[in-house]
């Protein structure tokens, strides 16, 4: 069984997502967004998903997960890199996906996506604090363990 630690692979996934941000921002003011409306967007992105995210009313609606249990001695961890990685799916990607598809037609969209990417990782970042460093997930079946 292979196991990612949730606190690790939140901090692998900052920098990435923060760094695909401000790339996707250069993207977009090289494709000829406006540099005031781009910016505007670029920080609209930022603080509306970051707010969001803290804020979100469907967590009343979400039911408690099962209480961890103690993590097989056999489990291993994966690297850093391959949990990195798999945080950055869906959102992550379906983000950059999207923020290419609108980069030509659309480059002020470009820039409140790429945002938004940017508040993913600023949201994540303000989660570390309260992310258990001995809990680890199983991606496969999402339980919870903890080690």
């Amino acid at each position: 069984m292979i196991l990612h630690s949730l606190r690790d692979r939140t901090l692998g996934v900052i920098p990435i997502r923060l760094a695909l941000g401000v790339s996707l921002l250069v993207a977009a003011r090289l494709a000829g967004a406006a540099s005031t409306p781009a910016l505007l967007a670029f920080v609209s992105g930022l603080i509306g998903i970051t707010f969001l995210l803290f804020n979100d009313p469907r967590a009343r609606f979400v039911q408690p997960r099962a209480e961890p249990v103690q993590a097989p001695r056999d489990a291993e961890v994966a690297p850093l890199w391959r949990q990195a990685l798999a945080a950055t799916l869906p959102s992550t990607v379906g983000l950059a996906v999207l923020a290419l598809i609108t980069l030509m037609p659309q480059p002020t969209l470009t820039a409140l996506l790429a945002g938004v990417c940017a508040g993913l990782g600023v949201a994540a970042g303000l989660s570390l604090p309260r992310i258990d460093p001995a809990l680890y997930v199983d991606p496969r079946s999402q339980r919870i363990y903890r080690r």
